[in-house]
């Protein structure tokens, strides 16, 4: 239609445009990608060849996979009550059809329109990457950051680091399939996403890397003989099973004490307690050893706003905190040795951090942190780990509940809230939230059939790329599905419209190089 007024290649070109403001607008701004999903459905509107729209789409098996699971939140609405709820889950999940249409109806036909798109893409990703780690060291701009999950400026720090992880694999395609030099500026890049990845601590971002570099290697010696590439598969999934090492403090043997040969006073001639046999053990000792509780209380009011018998920024117990960082640092809890903490320490105190291993930079601190989660489990609130723990149980008791046609579009939080309060949770009203795995999600809002519908998307996106043996796909299909585990990714619009925009752009035969 408007090829008339602009010129023959209108269309086309408002097309890619629609798809450039959805690659930019991933790793920077919503807007961006709200304009972008309006520009790709009116532009099919306009251009209006639904003869050939409806002859590529009914030939594309891809297509009607996600379709259908698309369709699925429509027919739920039948049992579903809470109808406010629900409408604005599909308003959100609108990505989830429009950018698949969009590229069905009018599929990417050049390499050079791909190439464009994934530039844009890791581009602004690094652009905006950078922008974070500057802002969060302080360089040139003061902001107060009172955890790590503030570096991420531009949307979740979750899904940001899923999309700095599918950037270095974009980098990785580009270093293998280019021929010119031009290649070798692909190396920085990932240099810098590995390295962003590891300071940020995320661990879906770790996870979703991983996947990534395995993705990569299988990919290479699978090219190049198939029996090597399985003995590699066999050896990745060796590498993915290793986060179960976190589980070895487990059988490790803790100091034993007898505290009937301790001090039992302090320098002020106060009584100490001695508690050797808590269940929480920091670095193999007890942190209750040389504990003066009137000491320590009237020093901290010296020191803090946040009263001792309060909770910190994470919902603990402050002066269990402080009690515990003072141990991580081998000191006795009192005065004397009270008065050796920084205000960078009380500042951590009150901000929830428990040890001073919690305080290193990069991965291992995010370890460390998780190492804790995993023995201290008493109480769920401000461990994310924790948390996700009590979602998920919650959610497979839901599941057995309704597992035939699920709750309905609408109705997930609902159930979840019910649930939490047959349970009785620890969990606070604030921190209640739903499932946190889009295969729990699925099966939960839809049932059997959504969970099959579901998964069965995914292998046949996975088959139909293994069988091309093509690395971009694979590495996309396998770091959404992973992050799926721990995430509910299509329940945000950055989430889902990551998901939509690569599922698309290789859900028809687009000319990839390999």
């Amino acid at each position: 239609m408007l090829n008339r007024v602009f010129g023959k290649n209108f269309h086309d070109y408002f097309h890619l445009f629609g798809l450039s403001l959805l690659a930019a607008g991933l790793p920077w701004t919503k807007i961006l990608l709200s304009l972008g999903t309006i520009i790709l459905f009116v532009n099919i509107l306009l251009e209006g060849n639904f003869k050939a729209y409806y002859d590529r789409a009914k030939t594309n098996r891809l297509f009607l996979l996600i379709s259908v699971f698309w369709a699925l939140h429509v027919v739920a609405l039948i049992w579903t009550s809470d109808y406010s709820y629900a409408i604005n889950d599909l308003r959100i999940k609108l990505p989830l059809i429009v950018i698949p249409m969009a590229l069905v109806f009018k599929p990417i036909q050049s390499q050079k329109a791909l190439n464009l798109l994934l530039s844009l893409f890791i581009v602004t990703l690094f652009v905006t990457s950078i922008y974070n780690y500057i802002s969060y060291q302080n360089w040139f701009v003061t902001r107060i950051h009172d955890d790590i999950r503030s570096l991420s400026l531009f949307g979740s720090h979750i899904r940001y680091g899923i999309l700095i992880a599918m950037g270095a694999g974009v980098c990785l395609h580009y270093l293998t399939q280019l021929k010119s030099t031009k290649k070798w500026l692909f190396l920085p890049l990932l240099t810098w996403f590995i390295y962003y990845t590891y300071f940020s601590q995320i661990i879906s971002g770790v996870l979703a890397l991983v996947i990534v570099l395995l993705t990569f290697i299988v990919y290479l010696a699978y090219k190049k003989s198939k029996k090597f590439g399985l003995i590699t598969i066999l050896i990745s999934a060796t590498i993915l099973l290793s986060p179960l090492s976190l589980l070895i403090p487990f059988f490790q043997k803790n100091h034993v004490i007898n505290t009937q040969s301790l001090p039992k006073q302090t320098a002020q001639g106060n009584p100490y307690k001695h508690n050797a046999e808590f269940s929480t053990y920091i670095d193999g000792k007890p942190p209750l050893l040389y504990v003066c509780e009137k000491e320590l209380r009237t020093e901290w009011k010296k020191t803090s706003v946040i009263p001792y018998d309060s909770l910190d920024i994470k919902g603990q117990v402050i002066s269990y905190t402080l009690l515990r960082y003072m141990a991580s640092l081998n000191l006795r809890k009192d005065s004397v040795d009270f008065q050796k903490l920084s205000a960078k320490d009380i500042h951590n105190i009150e901000h929830g951090i428990a040890t001073i291993k919690e305080t290193k930079s990069g991965l291992f601190a995010r370890i460390d942190g998780i190492k804790f989660q995993l023995y201290h489990s008493g109480n769920p609130n401000g461990h994310s780990l924790l948390q996700r723990l009590e979602y998920w149980k919650t959610g497979i008791k839901i599941i057995q509940q309704n597992w035939f046609i699920g709750v309905g579009t609408g109705d997930v939080q609902l159930a979840f809230n019910a649930q939490y309060a047959k349970d009785k949770t620890k969990l606070n009203l604030d921190n209640r939230l739903r499932a946190h795995n889009s295969y729990l999600t699925s099966w939960i809002s839809f049932g059997i059939l959504g969970i099959v519908c579901f998964i069965w998307m995914i292998l046949n996106f996975l088959k139909y790329h293994w069988k091309k043996c093509n690395f971009l796909p694979l590495m996309f299909i396998l770091v959404a599905a992973s992050t799926f585990m721990l995430e509910d990714t299509l329940e945000t619009q950055t989430g889902v419209t990551f998901f939509a925009f690569f599922y698309s752009l290789f859900m028809t035969s687009i000319p990839v190089k390999q």
